[in-house]
């Protein structure tokens, strides 16, 4: 099977995403998307006065956010003025905590349980760490990363040479084995012996004589008591100047390549356009005369939405490669830290500085990430003129400190809002999972036209209760473990819910042909406002089962009348009692392959129902075992379809694939929420087969002797034998005399009810049942003190389908002959098929009563009970028709009755085993 781009859409258009747009040029739509769609929403401000917003931090003296506060407790100034505050709102980043979700079934992923998130990068600065100081703070990192939300997305980065990265990502271990292959790159050992600090080394670098002179000093030795110096001193000197040059340029060139990858990394976070932070672990980067890079790396810091945090380790704590006591200690820090205390500063973060553990680092760096308040500010003339203004925020609140950034940047230009591609598009390049349209996905590998590749076929179900078909927008990516795209689309589709006119998902099939192996598929779909994304993890491979290979038992329904049964049908949820089982076999030996269909409760239960599949070949190494299996018969719940493929060279190997029975949309008020306990009448129709209205006509029945006899003692002495030539040759078969007999008895002078009766058992039985029913309904006219003739009656109409006149006929006889069990049950069908379901197993329940042995009778009587309680609807009370429920599947069981295991299904959902 070669799945089909796509199937049931009136338009379909496809583009490839090329990975550029992917990894780039696509977030610059997620502003408009996203923020509408994850939680938690940014304030939209409404007032007649124009608006500017300012994002601000507020903790004590512990670093916990301060709660409560409104505008008049802000005091704001942009550009040395005073600037109103409109108003305060407090934005949470934390999810708040929600019931989740179902879990998706088996194999299928869900995004109905993905609540917002939050966007952390931690970034560890290589060539500014000296080798094996990360190691100090890597416990408190990865304590950090394991109590953040599920919900949240985390990426690691590295800077400098040979760092591994990650990009945002929800495996936690992904991340901290990432961590963990970054020591640190800094190295320290001086080969020339002698110690020179960084500090020192820049202001040689820049003429300070004085400092100079001090370093000569301690590492020459003093001069001689006249001022002069040795040759050993002069050359030392020379050594002292270059190495200290040597280790300045290092120096400088290391925190240039830190500043350089933070300026890139900042540069790419723009095309994010949701809130992020940033967590830099340091010893400290030199600025030296590189203060406008800072500035830069604040303004971009603000532009790209990222609050900078750094960690800030101690140099002498963490070193494990120097010893003895460094030379300018309280220098090097301040050299160190200045450049880094410059942009958290600007980014609405700050700088900690890490001497024995960074444990409470972290913590008020997450106590932090819990939220912030959104100011607005009356706008002024300047605040779009396109360019920076100095801004300062104090809080009126002893003890309390301020995260705000130093710069008011303009906003961006609002545009137009994006299309559902642009939408769909901006989602997929987004790392945080959206759901506002719920989404579930499940993968299925087929082999494809190139035996080197699996043919993935994808299938999704999008939003619910659509009734229609509606236009959605999509886009995919596969990717493999190291984050290579090996597949990705792009389009726009018109997508059908499961049946026209029933309220369902949209359904989505899709097919991609990718290598055997791991994979992730992302797909993101937007239609019309909503937004949805998903990940998805992919098992790529066909299933041994020498001497051939399977795919993977796919299962769904119902199936289309038109559909051909060489496609697959997709779906969890099954309804309008069909499922449809769909398997594919590879290999030449494939075509003399026999397969059986079974459904059960679980994989390990017996057979409730099955079948066997007959293949039908696609060639010369592929089969087809496609087949449909009636479920009406199951109460609604979980079962599983066992596929059971055998051979005459193999064992036999039982796949399985899980569904659900649906459950009747709409439901009568159940009888535990009445206060007597008994449900309201309604109209219920009950499962009533063919074979069931189609009770033969027994002439042996008619030969009875006591029966034959009360008919013939109503003919005439005198016409007697022409009575008895005419049943004669009805019971010896030939109609054609027997009718010809009776005809001219009719004619005559002779009572005509006991003709009439048997001339219609002659139409019966040679298969006229028009005739037969027109014939006895004229006997009944004089007859109707026979009850041979009701039951004759009502089953002929039964077999003509006039059910009207026929459930009229067994009313009368019921009325007539109360006792008599010859009309109850045939009457508890009629009810049945009128929709007068409690009736049915009312009258059935009397049949029964008179007739405990008929084995037939239970088993629909057990049905009818269940089908009843299915829709609401009890009989008598519901603890009454469970126990007679009970009775009549332990009667059903004692007969050793064939269709036990499916009365087993009833009784657990009678009994509320299965709901």
């Amino acid at each position: 099977m070669t799945p089909r781009r796509h199937e049931n859409t009136t338009t379909v258009s496809y583009q490839r995403l090329t990975p550029w747009c992917l990894r780039g040029g696509l977030w610059m739509f997620a502003a408009a998307t996203l923020a509408a769609q994850q939680p938690p929403q940014t304030p939209v401000f409404r007032s007649s006065v124009e608006v500017t917003s300012v994002d601000v931090g507020v903790v004590d003296r512990d670093g916990k956010p301060i709660l409560g506060l409104s505008a008049s407790d802000f005091t704001v100034q942009v550009d040395g003025a005073p600037r109103r505050v409109l108003t305060a709102e407090w934005v949470s980043l934390v999810t708040p905590a929600k019931p989740e979700a179902p879990p998706p079934p088996p194999g299928y992923s869900s995004n109905e349980n993905a609540t917002g998130g939050r966007l952390i990068l931690i970034v560890i600065d290589q060539p500014n760490i000296r080798f094996g100081g990360a190691a100090g703070v890597r416990r408190a990192v990865n304590g950090f990363i394991d109590r953040l939300q599920k919900s949240d997305r985390i990426a690691a980065v590295g800077i400098g040479p040979g760092s591994s990265s990650t990009p945002f990502t929800a495996d936690r271990e992904k991340v901290k084995q990432a961590i963990l292959r970054m020591p640190g790159q800094r190295m320290t050992d001086s080969l020339s012996g002698v110690t020179i600090a960084i500090s020192e080394a820049l202001a040689i670098r820049n003429s300070d004589g004085l400092i100079a002179e001090r370093v000569f000093r301690r590492e020459c030795g003093e001069p001689a008591t006249n001022g002069s110096f040795t040759m050993e001193q002069e050359i030392c000197r020379i050594r002292i100047e270059g190495e200290a040059l040597s280790i300045a340029q290092v120096g400088m060139a290391e925190s240039d390549m830190t500043l350089g990858q933070l300026r890139a990394l900042l540069t790419a976070l723009k095309t994010i356009d949701l809130p992020k932070t940033m967590v830099i672990v340091t010893e400290g980067f030199l600025t030296d005369d590189q203060q406008p890079s800072m500035v830069e790396l604040g303004t971009l810091a603000v532009e790209a939405r990222t609050s900078i945090y750094a960690l800030k380790l101690d140099d002498q704590n963490f070193d494990i490669s120097e010893r003895g006591a460094p030379p300018a200690p309280f220098e090097d820090r301040r050299a160190r830290a200045e450049g880094i205390e410059i942009v958290t500063a600007a980014a609405r973060g700050t700088l900690f500085n890490i001497s024995v553990g960074a444990e409470a680092a972290f913590d008020r760096i997450e106590a932090e990430l819990s939220g912030y308040y959104l100011l607005g500010l009356e706008s002024g003339v300047a605040d779009r003129d396109g360019k920076g203004h100095p801004l300062k925020v104090s809080v009126n609140r002893p003890g309390a400190s301020v995260r705000s950034r130093r710069r008011l940047t303009p906003p961006p230009g609002s545009g137009a809002p994006p299309t559902p591609r642009q939408a769909a598009l901006a989602a997929l390049a987004s790392p945080l999972v959206v759901s506002a349209l719920p989404l579930q996905v499940a993968t299925f590998s087929l082999r494809g036209p190139d035996p080197s590749k699996i043919q993935l076929l994808i299938h999704a179900a999008i939003g619910a209760d659509y009734s229609s078909s509606r236009p959605v927008s999509f886009g995919y990516v596969i990717t493999d473990a190291d984050g290579r795209i090996i597949d990705s689309l792009g389009g726009d589709a018109r997508l059908p819910p499961v049946m026209a006119g029933v309220p369902s998902a949209l359904q989505y099939t899709i097919g991609a042909s990718i290598p055997p192996g791991d994979y992730t598929l992302k797909l993101a779909v937007a239609e019309g406002e909503l937004v949805g994304t998903i990940e998805h993890s992919i098992h790529a491979t066909l299933i041994e089962a020498p001497p051939v290979r399977l795919s993977e038992l796919m299962v769904g329904g119902p199936i289309a009348v038109l559909r051909q049964m060489d496609q697959p049908t997709i779906g969890h949820t099954v309804a309008f009692g069909s499922v449809h089982g769909y398997l594919e076999a590879y290999g030449l030996g494939s075509n003399a392959l026999k397969a059986r269909y079974e459904i059960a409760p679980d994989e390990q239960s017996p057979a409730v129902l099955s079948t066997d599949v007959v293949g039908r070949p696609a060639g010369p190494e592929r089969t087809i075992f496609s087949n449909v299996v009636l479920v009406r018969q199951l109460p609604p719940g979980r079962y599983v379809l066992r596929a059971i493929v055998s051979s005459e060279e193999g064992p036999p190997k039982t796949l399985t694939r899980g569904f659900e029975v649906a459950a009747p949309r709409v439901l009568m008020t159940s009888a535990d929420a009445s206060g007597s306990g008994v449900l309201a009448a309604s109209e219920v129709y009950l499962p009533v087969l063919d074979t069931q209205l189609a009770r033969a006509f027994r002439l042996d029945e008619a030969g009875r002797p006591e029966t034959l006899r009360a008919f013939r003692d109503r003919i005439a002495p005198e016409s007697r034998s022409t009575f008895d030539a005419g049943v004669a040759s009805l019971a010896a078969g030939d109609f054609l005399k027997a009718e010809t007999t009776l005809k001219l008895l009719a004619q005559g002078d002779a009572e005509s009810t006991a003709v009439l009766a048997y001339l219609a058992a002659t139409f019966a039985a040679s298969g006229h049942d028009l005739e037969a029913a027109s014939a006895w309904q004229t006997a009944l006219i004089d007859g109707s003190d026979f009850p041979e003739i009701y039951q004759w009656l009502g089953d002929t109409l039964m077999r003509i389908h006039d059910l009207g006149q026929a459930r009229m006929i067994l009313e009368e006889a019921v009325a007539k002959w109360p006792s008599d069990r010859r009309f109850s049950k045939p009457l508890a069908i009629m009810y049945a098929t009128f929709g007068q379901g409690r009736e049915a197993v009312r009258t059935l329940q009397r049949h029964l009563s008179a007739d405990p042995d008929d084995i037939d009778a239970t088993y629909m009587c057990l049905e009818w009970i269940y089908h009843l309680h299915l829709t609401g609807v009890a009989a008598q009370t519901r603890a009454e028709d469970v126990k007679a429920a009970r009775g009549y599947a332990a009667r059903y069981e004692r007969a050793k009755g064939p269709q036990l295991p499916l009365v087993k299904q009833w009784m657990d959902y009678l009994e509320g085993r299965r709901r």
